[in-house]
């Protein structure tokens, strides 16, 4: 089997002096979610405005959170989803230039759209489908840590601060007028400064906005992961070399200057005269050869010869990776391009 994405057949290899070594894969991870072929546009949506009342003042006064500053971590997400589902190239995007009433104080999903204004912005915007932020609550505590001692008899003071950020998303279906996913996210990051004194320390810590709009650009990656194949880098690793068989470290002479070809042929070549665990190295390097030039067949092939006939304890869950890269990409495929 041979795999239909691009992205793959790009190789970068890390390699050590001896031992381990470690080739990089280009693949695809599937989406949680496969949308219909038809789902080709996403309009993304602002729906966090809230209107200025009591209540709302005085939950920003608890909080110590400044005005726009949850819109602004919205704004953000708008970004952050806009240009990490277009860089997938599953979707075409756009971002709608409406700013709709939701929920940004509480964790509680609003009312879902009506199906008039599903059809407004379908048509306005060419949109098949709407990813819609509903709801964003942010909060950002800073803590005085900790004093140490440096080396030279001086304290040191740590500052620390944890943003908290809860987002809700829901995915509608223009033409069902549906809620195909609705998704609570939560994330959190610390932050910690060093300085010669607490004012010092506290001063140095990001700001609640940028750690607001850190935690947004973050959700939105892990959305995108959600409803779109997504690329990613997978690792392999293989015997580098080894005193009792010169062809395996010959073999990966060439694998470090990308020619595999002339690697599968001198790790071939050794196999009748290794001993028994040096052979296991050599089907075992073999059968990622054969990965990495995207023949899967002949890679589980040689991963299961590896394990069976030559014991190599590394080679069966090998044989599992490469079943599940195949499975994995077959969906990311399938998702990439519905019609085929």
């Amino acid at each position: 089997m041979k795999t239909t994405f691009i992205l793959i057949a790009v190789v970068s290899f890390i390699s050590a002096c001896s031992g381990p070594r470690t080739v990089t894969l280009n693949s695809m991870r599937p989406a949680e979610i496969t949308m219909p072929a038809s789902t080709r546009t996403l309009l993304i949506l602002d729906r966090t405005k809230t209107e200025k009342n009591a209540g709302n003042i005085i939950e920003g006064v608890l909080t110590g959170e400044l005005p726009g500053e949850d819109h602004s971590g919205s704004q953000e997400l708008l970004i952050a989803l806009n240009h990490q589902l277009r860089s997938t190239q599953r979707f075409e995007t756009i971002v709608a230039e409406e700013y709709l009433s939701g929920n940004a104080v509480t964790s509680v999903f609003p009312e879902k759209l009506s199906r008039e204004m599903i059809d407004r912005l379908a048509v306005k915007y060419g949109a098949d489908a709407i990813v819609s932020i509903e709801l964003l609550d942010s909060d950002f505590a800073i803590s005085r840590g900790r004093m140490e001692m440096s080396e030279r008899g001086w304290p040191k003071f740590y500052a620390q601060g944890i943003g908290n950020i809860t987002i809700g998303i829901r995915l509608y279906d223009c033409h069902e007028y549906s809620i195909v996913d609705q998704q609570l996210l939560t994330n959190s990051h610390t932050w910690e400064t060093t300085a010669g004194s607490v004012p010092e320390a506290v001063a140095q810590l990001t700001s609640k906005g940028d750690a607001t709009r850190y935690l947004s650009n973050e959700a939105g990656r892990e959305y995108t992961y959600k409803i779109s194949p997504t690329p990613i880098q997978i690792r392999r690793s293989f015997r580098g070399k080894s005193k009792r068989s010169p062809e395996l470290e010959l073999g990966t002479r060439y694998a470090d200057v990308g020619q595999w070809d002339r690697a599968l042929e001198t790790w071939k070549s050794g196999l009748d005269r290794a001993r028994n665990k040096e052979a296991g190295y050599l089907a075992h390097n073999i059968a990622i050869a054969y990965e990495v030039q995207g023949d899967f067949i002949s890679a589980i092939h040689w991963a299961e010869l590896a394990y069976t006939r030559y014991g190599n304890e590394d080679s069966r869950q090998y044989v599992n990776q490469i079943k599940y890269r195949m499975s994995s990409e077959g969906l990311a495929q399938m998702q990439f391009d519905p019609k085929n």
